[in-house]
């Protein structure tokens, strides 16, 4: 929580809330027809939300979980800082045009990720073992993966080639970049967060066989995702997806007793618990637009299919993600009104966008997405203060 959270870690969560700001905004005004984005404005709404709300929470959280209240050590805050200011110039770069300076800022968001990973490592070594905890190491391998793909994808766009690679082979490679950021790093990461924050006690990796077949799954999914598409094997997209259910089922069965409709009188868990609705619409999204891709229904290289694919990420990055990070980050200790307002208001809102999106419903998005995005305002507002006072 914000307000007692280390230093490395408040800078982190309140980073992550002013730059999500970025992508609130844009979304409102793209949602309600105000503004037709350019390209370079839509990545930076994309990437503002993916890593400068998640990624930079997510680092955050796990500083966190792996060393609670004992982060302040000055390395832990240079790593901090480090991945601020990367991402803050990555923003910049998505937003100012597709030229050299965008791999450039890139490879230094790249660096701070491998730094974060190499930090999460080691302290998942020395730390007691758990599922939570495998399962954000392996979330930050994934992440390295996306980030090192996105790099290519980045020099791909401004070059029109890669070095030593045939045109479609460098496609191919830099296609992967988010399938590997989506399927790969979100769905481990949203699973550690939640069962963090559900679970009693952090589970042991002796104490669950299954939980352990979970999170090794989920990981090796996320790689036969990323292969699927550099070799163009679409028999791996089915294995993957096979992999994804199996370990959404199994994550499910796990948190049962937290997530089961008994559990949801507990309302400090409300936002975990909505999280693991979210994750398991999400994946049922995915196995949809998998056998639509499949069965050739859907070409999303042609634009078929673009309303699903809208629909499966905001499932993720705002149903599943968000609001495993709200409840991270401390919206569970708000105002009892405040937090369901912002609770109801960012879900009901949610809901009806996908909604818009699956029907092709103009209507129903210019609903669902002022309402879902006020919401998050509010929420970001009361985080912030919330913690201002606190401090003061």
């Amino acid at each position: 929580m914000l307000g007692t959270a280390s230093a490395p870690v408040r800078l982190l969560y309140r980073s992550s809330l002013v730059i999500f700001l970025v992508t609130i905004v844009i979304g409102i005004l793209n949602g309600l027809d105000l503004w037709e984005p350019p390209r370079e404005i839509l990545l930076t709404h994309v990437h503002a939300g993916t890593l400068g709300w998640i990624t930079l929470a997510i680092i955050g959280f796990a500083i966190s979980m792996f060393e609670g209240d004992r982060g302040d050590d000055p390395g832990t805050l240079r790593l901090a800082q480090a991945a601020v200011g990367a991402t803050v110039l990555y923003m910049v770069a998505f937003a100012t045009g597709t030229g050299i300076f965008r791999p450039i800022a890139g490879t230094l968001e790249l660096l701070a990720i491998v730094w974060a990973l190499a930090w999460v490592i080691g302290r998942w070594r020395s730390a007691p073992r758990t599922i939570a905890g495998l399962s954000m190491m392996l979330a930050m391998v994934s992440l390295t993966i996306g980030a090192v793909l996105g790099v290519l994808l980045g020099l791909f766009i401004a070059n029109g080639e890669l070095p030593g690679m045939d045109a479609d082979t460098a496609g191919s490679l830099a296609g992967a970049h988010p399938p590997a950021m989506l399927v790969g790093y979100l769905i481990l990461a949203v699973m550690a967060v939640t069962e963090w924050q559900l679970a009693d006690r952090p589970q042991a990796s002796s104490e669950s066989r299954s939980g352990l077949v979970m999170a090794v799954g989920l990981f090796l999914a996320g790689v036969a995702f990323n292969l699927a598409f550099i070799l163009d094997v679409d028999a791996l997209i089915q294995v993957a997806t096979l992999l994804e259910v199996a370990g959404v089922v199994i994550f499910v069965v796990r948190m049962w007793g937290n997530v089961a409709p008994a559990a949801w009188k507990d309302a400090s868990k409300a936002y975990p618990q909505l999280a693991t609705v979210w994750l398991a619409a999400g994946v049922g999204l995915l196995v949809y637009l998998v056998q639509l891709f499949i069965s050739g229904a859907i070409d999303p290289e042609a634009g078929e299919g673009t309303n699903i694919i809208i629909a499966f990420d905001h499932t993720m990055f705002m149903g599943a993600t968000t609001n495993a990070l709200f409840g991270a980050v401390g919206a569970g200790a708000l105002a009892a009104g405040t937090r369901r307002g912002v609770m109801y208001g960012v879900n009901v809102g949610l809901v009806v966008f996908v909604a818009g999106l699956l029907a092709d419903s103009t209507a129903l998005k210019m609903i669902g997405s002022p309402v879902m995005g006020f919401a998050l305002l509010w929420g970001i507002y009361a985080l912030l203060t919330a913690k201002a006072d606190a401090a003061a």
